[in-house]
């Protein structure tokens, strides 16, 4: 427990004010929460925290260009990319990871104040390394920087200032992982926090500004396919309704118990021809759909429709 309200203790610095310490009257909420993808959004850069091999044999990411890789690499603690092209290299340091390891994890380095991204990301299903969305195949490429309205999905208080230089560069005083305030505000009395409703996760979870209509992607706008379903439009349902931020919920089908709050399974052909159907509700109405945005992956729509088999 210790260790745990360490970590909350490291998260929650900025997640209300230094007089309400969430962790230290919540603490079986701290406890499950930090074992949660939202926690563990972003972190340190460690032996622990990157979960691709650096092992020989394992560490090398070939491309489609002849003589082009990227080679990971570990040394006195730190830990590298190199990326490698006919000629000349460049190599650049592990600094931020981003993403909790679920479907897998990007990463970050710093350079003058400012993060970039590195070229190469992990794919967990595969357990490999994998070239990272937004870099195109067979270059050597380091110059994909981040924004602060990308960092505030997976981390808090990523804001930039003029150096007395005159260049741009973020401020100290963020915190990775996400925090308490995050969802619940900042205040000085316990009262005055809020409550969070769907505005509170449309915030992450309701796709870029540049995209168009609503697509089934964890980067896609999920809130919006949410609010397209007859059950929600209903009036009965919201994000919490099924989701619970502070546990870690893995089994889909177990949240078909949630749909039979509302619809009694004996409403449902399939279910009334085979009995086990009534526990499939989610795999059946919210099935898993390729992403359009990241190549390899799949996500499960939360778009509550009925799906035809094609």
């Amino acid at each position: 427990m210790a260790k745990i309200l360490a970590f909350l203790l490291f998260l929650l610095p900025g997640n209300a004010e230094p007089s309400l310490d969430c962790a230290k009257c919540h603490a079986a909420v701290a406890a499950s929460y930090a074992a949660t993808a939202h926690a563990k959004a972003s972190s340190p850069a460690t032996a622990q925290s990157i979960l691709g091999s650096f092992a020989d044999g394992s560490n090398v990411l070939r491309t489609s260009a002849p003589g082009v890789f990227f080679r990971m690499e570990q040394q006195d603690g730190s830990f590298f990319q190199t990326g490698q092209e006919p000629g000349k290299a460049r190599t650049e340091r592990f600094d931020l990871v981003i993403g909790s390891g679920r479907r897998g994890q990007s990463y970050l380095y710093w350079r003058e104040g400012l993060l970039f991204q590195l070229p190469v990301s992990y794919h967990t299903s595969t357990n490999r390394w994998i070239n990272s969305p937004g870099y195109v195949d067979g270059e050597v490429h380091f110059e994909r920087g981040i924004p602060p309205q990308c960092l505030g999905c997976h981390a808090a208080n990523f804001q930039l200032e003029r150096a007395p230089n005159g260049s741009v560069r973020y401020q100290a005083g963020y915190q990775l992982g996400i925090g308490c305030a995050q969802c619940h505000g900042t205040a000085d009395r316990h009262e005055r926090l809020q409550r969070p409703g769907i505005d509170a996760c449309a915030r992450c979870h309701s796709g870029l500004e540049h995209e168009g209509p609503p697509e089934p992607d964890v980067h896609g706008n999920q809130v919006g396919l949410l609010r397209a379903s007859r059950c929600f439009k209903s009036g009965k349902m919201t994000c919490t309704t099924c989701h619970n931020v502070h546990q870690t919920q893995r089994d889909a089908e177990s949240f078909s118990i949630r749909c039979q709050s509302c619809h009694a399974p004996a409403s449902c052909p399939q279910a009334r021809r085979e009995t086990a159907a009534a526990a499939r509700c989610v795999s059946c109405h919210m099935p898993v759909l390729p992403s359009k945005l990241i190549a390899v992956q799949s996500y499960r729509t939360h778009r509550i429709a009925v799906y035809r088999k094609k």
